[in-house]
């Protein structure tokens, strides 16, 4: 816990804060300023799209692997490729090798992205498919990207989602059970509790924990080879599964991934990828939150956050709005949500939000990426909302890498769009980001918010010394 400030420390803040508000409507003034704060933690965090095009680039090109020279697709040096496809190492150092990398960022992030073309979420999440695996065999490349950008920034923590663990081992065929899971999943949920129960104790006599040691022994042995955390920097990992996948392929990947978090120390949480509007996603969603249920009975000390609310009118019809995040906190018992843009079209509105707030459920904004997937900024994003119902708040990037950003960005954009935002009420959602990171032992949490809390004094000394503000 922060100690209570001096009255010399309230005035320096005070004095930063008016600092703010002078340069608060100048863009380069204010990415000055919070490229210089420290910005706690990143804990809305996809690993893949995370890493910067270039990078991967980068990757194939050390490691002499494909292109297609006509559509600029990329892969892996391991596997063998016709023409048109090239070994980087034949491609050419002439302009075509340039707009051959240049049509690659544009395939891989939103670089010169146009509408036209193809839907913004569709050109979104089509860059994971194209990356992910490229993520995989580059792994300690992108983790050293990672912390050097966090570094450079200010960044002391992130907690990055790594996809899905999974295993060869099936439960057995025949047994009817996900015919059974699809039908009861609305209506009786304690059937689905049984057969989940029953499932889980197949796989398990299976085997499946062998699966998980294996994870995270790679895991742990790739993790200190990159020489990831030290005195200024700390990552951990969440696994999750895909919502788009069949029910009890659902289930075997969050049971691994509730595994790894009981059983490791480098995974600290779980969550659910791919769109929220997707049609398997939508027609179980709450066949979901009910494993996450059954899992949380079993595993108590495993927590999670949920994509959820990650949704804007059209997309879905008017009434899918209505139940998805109040779903993910009473029904998931999620510790935390992620984007939550939906909130103001759930039936149970006011009762969710003021559950939020006493819960201390926070929710993981992230300007850039509901701006481009969804369409949503300004006045119709909901992050004032929750702010005013005293829900916390946390900030952060999503994928900086597809959306071609950084989390100094994210603040710059929270403070221009938002003016009744104060320094105070930006310095509490980055004290947040450590607050309700999933950070464990708890005494290393407390070491990362003394750290946290020690640099924005400092930082806000700077400020003083830089613009003269300092007291005669």
């Amino acid at each position: 816990m922060a100690l209570t400030p001096t009255p010399e420390e309230k005035d320096t803040s005070r004095r930063v804060s008016d600092y703010f508000e002078q340069i608060r409507h100048d863009p380069l003034l204010l990415t000055v300023f919070f490229s210089a704060m420290p910005k706690g933690g990143d804990l809305h965090h996809h690993f893949s799209g995370s890493v910067y095009g270039e990078t991967y680039w980068q990757i194939l090109s050390d490691s002499n692997g494909w292109i297609n020279t006509a559509t600029a697709e990329v892969d892996t040096p391991g596997t063998e490729h016709l023409a048109p496809w090239k070994r980087f190492g034949e491609l050419p150092r002439n302009a075509r090798f340039d707009s051959l990398k240049q049509a690659f960022l544009r395939m891989a992030s939103v670089k010169d992205y146009e509408e036209s073309l193809r839907p913004s979420d569709e050109h979104f999440f089509a860059t994971f498919t194209k990356m992910s695996f490229i993520a995989s065999f580059g792994m300690a490349h992108g983790l050293r990207e990672l912390k050097e950008r966090a570094v450079s920034e200010h960044v002391q923590y992130i907690e990055t989602q790594v996809g899905q663990l999974d295993t060869a081992i099936r439960l057995p065929e025949n047994t009817g059970w996900e015919k059974i899971l699809t039908a009861a999943s609305l209506k009786d949920s304690l059937a689905v509790f049984e057969i989940l129960d029953k499932a889980r104790a197949t796989l398990l006599e299976r085997g499946v924990s062998g699966a998980v040691d294996n994870f995270l022994h790679r895991l742990e042995r790739l993790h200190y080879q990159a020489n990831v955390d030290d005195s200024t920097f700390m990552l951990r990992y969440h696994l999750a599964a895909s919502r788009s996948d069949a029910p009890l392929d659902v289930y075997r990947r969050l049971l691994l991934a509730f595994e790894a978090v009981d059983r490791g120390s480098l995974v600290v949480g779980v969550n659910l990828l791919k769109p929220e509007d997707g049609e398997v996603s939508m027609r179980d969603y709450r066949l979901h939150m009910l494993m996450f249920a059954q899992l949380s009975r079993l595993y108590p000390g495993v927590p999670y956050s949920l994509h959820a609310g990650e949704l804007a009118m059209g997309m879905v019809r008017p009434e899918q709005l209505r139940t998805h995040i109040t779903d993910a906190v009473m029904t998931a018992g999620a510790r935390r949500i992620g984007h939550g843009v939906s909130v103001a079209y759930e039936t149970a509105c006011n009762a969710l939000l003021d559950t939020m707030a006493r819960r201390k459920i926070p929710v993981e904004i992230n300007l850039s990426s509901n701006e481009f997937i969804l369409k949503i900024k300004d006045e119709q994003h909901p992050v004032l909302l929750y702010h005013a119902r005293q829900v916390p708040v946390v900030i952060s990037t999503d994928d900086a890498g597809v959306l071609r950003t950084d989390l100094t960005r994210q603040y710059v954009l929270l403070a221009a769009r938002y003016p009744s935002l104060r320094y105070a009420d930006i310095k509490q959602m980055i004290r947040n980001s450590i607050q309700y990171s999933f950070i464990r032992p708890a005494a290393v949490k407390n070491q990362q918010q003394q750290r946290l809390d020690a640099a924005l004094a400092r930082f806000e000394e700077q400020v003083l010394r830089t613009h003269r503000l300092i007291k005669k």
